[in-house]
């Protein structure tokens, strides 16, 4: 059987005028959203990462500036209330007001089984009052544990090795209140797919990336520690015996003002001189005779 061409469906590449037309808009576009964004609100620099990643606030002013509107679905969802376990995939829409027509679509997925919503970080707390005020009590008070008032606790005291306080786990732990979070696990959901509906609306992969701050929180990714910027060494202080070799000197009618600016050593007084600034000034005087008998 021969097919008649005329009836096939073959890909129609838009004219030069119009994809060149289109392109210049994607970049003008691009340029409009880096000079608006802002930094820490809009998006955030991880470090150690290659592009910033994309935050609510940021993809919220991507759609304003885009003339749409967001509407949301949740299209799957697994609520196990007894294991317990949550889970929901949200799809975001993004529509043009004027002419109501789908611009773009986004996925986004949260679940309880995430390192920030499955884990908590279990401190002592107190069996009596229940805060998480647990200290351990200097020698000279007597030792053992208080439930230290200064942080919101009771003031009830423990003794060393009570197993009320001792045995309690501390650390990294099962999260025994997932019930709490289950909104928040939803509304997770939800801000990741319209992050991905705004990227894809503005064209802007190139430009920001997604998930990235989740990915820290969830330990999947980890943030290079900063290196404490060491302070440089404080130089010597001027020591006794120059303070005093220096009053002599003055005393003897040498200029330590004018042979300061000769050196090139800049300080209000004598009090103020390095080690090493003194000894110059010294040995400056010495070379003009004078001789300090300290």
């Amino acid at each position: 059987m021969v097919l008649d061409s005329r009836n096939e469906t073959s890909l129609a590449l838009p004219d030069e005028h119009t994809l060149l037309t289109d392109l210049q808009a994607i970049n003008h576009f691009q340029a409009l959203a880096k000079q608006h964004m802002i930094s820490g609100q809009d998006f955030g620099i991880i470090p150690g990462t290659q592009k910033p990643t994309l935050l609510k606030p940021g993809a919220e002013k991507i759609a304003k500036l885009l003339g749409l509107a967001d509407q949301y679905e949740i299209i799957d969802r697994q609520e196990d209330w007894d294991k317990p376990f949550f889970r929901y995939m949200v799809k975001c829409t993004l529509t043009n007001v004027a002419s109501c027509v789908v611009v773009s679509e986004g996925l986004g997925e949260c679940n309880s089984m995430e390192s920030k919503y499955r884990w908590r970080n279990a401190k002592r707390f107190c069996p009596q009052c229940g805060s998480e005020s647990i200290i351990k009590s200097k020698a000279e008070w007597g030792g053992g544990w208080l439930c230290h008032k200064k942080q919101g606790g009771c003031g009830a005291k423990f003794n060393d090795g009570d197993p009320a306080i001792e045995n309690q786990e501390q650390g990294r732990v099962a999260n025994d209140d997932i019930f709490s979070q289950v909104n928040t696990i939803l509304k997770m959901a939800k801000k990741r797919a319209l992050v991905d509906a705004a990227l894809s609306a503005g064209r802007l992969s190139n430009v920001f990336t997604q998930d990235v701050e989740d990915m820290v929180d969830n330990g999947v990714i980890d943030i290079p520690k900063e290196q404490p910027v060491k302070a440089p060494p404080v130089p010597p202080k001027i020591s006794r015996s120059q303070t005093e070799q220096l009053k002599e000197l003055k005393a003897l009618g040498f200029d330590i003002t004018s042979a300061a600016k000769k050196l090139g050593i800049e300080a209000e007084s004598t009090a103020k001189l390095t080690e090493d600034q003194a000894q110059a000034l010294i040995d400056e005087a010495a070379k003009n005779g004078f001789n300090p008998t300290g």
